[in-house]
C-alpha cells in the first residue's frame, strides 16, 4: 500500500526526531559542563588574585579561549538543530546533496562516535542538488548510515562520496573495505527512496551502497 508523505513522516519522524534530539541535547549538555568547570577554574584565579597571588595570565586565557571553543561548538549544535528542525517545512525543494549529508553527519556525530568508527565525507567538485523533501533526505540518509555501521568493527572506515555516475545520474556512494549489514530496513526505505525518485543499489560483497537520484 502506497503511503502519503505525512503518514510516512508520522510513522517514522518521531522516532528520528527523538533519537537525534537525544543526542543533541547530550552534546549540549556535555558543552555547559566543560564550560561550568572552566568557569569554576576562572573563580578560583579570581579568589587568589584577591589574596594577592598574582594572577597566570597564560593560564587564565587558555580558560577563556577553552570557554570559547565550547561555546562555539554549542552554537553550530544549535544551527544543525535549527536546520533540522526546519526540515519538514517543505515537502518539495532543491537541496544540496553534500549540504544534507553533512547536517546528518553532524546530528549523528556522537552516535557513530560511540561506535568507534570514522566517517570521511569527500564533497563532489561542483555543487550537487536533488529534489524532494529535505526531511526524507535527512532520515533516508541516516537510515542507511545506520545499516551500514550496524556490524562494522571498531576502528572500521566509511567512506562516502558525492558524484555523477557514469549515467549522469546523482549519486552518493556508501564504501567500506569491510562488509557491512545486509539486511536494510526496505519497507523504511523504499517508501522515502519512491519520494525522492531515488534508488539503493548495493554490491554482492556488500561493501558498497550506492543512492543514486532520477532513476
Amino acid at each position: 500500500m502506497k503511503h502519503t508523505a505525512q503518514e510516512i513522516i508520522d510513522q517514522y519522524g518521531p522516532a528520528y526526531f527523538g533519537q537525534m534530539g537525544a543526542s543533541i541535547s547530550h552534546d549540549i549538555k556535555n558543552c555547559l559542563a566543560i564550560i561550568n568547570e572552566n568557569a569554576g577554574l576562572m573563580s578560583d584565579h579570581l579568589m587568589m588574585a584577591q589574596k594577592g597571588v598574582p594572577p597566570d595570565i597564560d593560564r587564565f586565557s587558555g580558560i577563556i579561549r577553552r570557554i570559547e571553543k565550547q561555546i562555539a561548538r554549542a552554537d553550530g549544535i544549535l544551527k544543525s538543530l535549527n536546520a533540522f528542525s526546519h526540515s519538514m517545512d517543505k515537502p518539495e525543494q532543491q537541496i544540496d546533496l553534500d549540504e544534507a549529508v553533512g547536517l546528518v553527519l553532524g546530528l549523528g556525530a556522537r552516535i557513530i562516535a560511540n561506535k568507534g568508527i570514522k566517517v570521511n565525507h569527500a564533497q563532489a567538485p561542483d555543487k550537487l542538488y536533488v529534489n524532494g523533501s529535505l526531511f526524507f533526505l535527512l532520515s533516508l540518509i541516516w537510515s542507511i548510515l545506520e545499516n551500514i555501521t550496524e556490524t562494522l568493527a571498531s576502528n572500521a572506515i566509511l567512506n562516502i562520496f558525492s558524484m555523477e555516475d557514469e549515467n549522469k545520474q546523482i549519486c552518493l556512494s556508501f564504501q567500506c573495505e569491510q562488509p557491512f549489514a545486509s539486511n536494510f530496513d526496505q519497507q523504511a526505505n523504499s517508501e522515502a527512496l519512491a519520494l525522492l525518485h531515488a534508488k539503493l543499489v548495493l554490491d554482492d560483497q556488500y561493501t558498497k551502497a550506492d543512492l543514486v537520484f532520477g532513476r
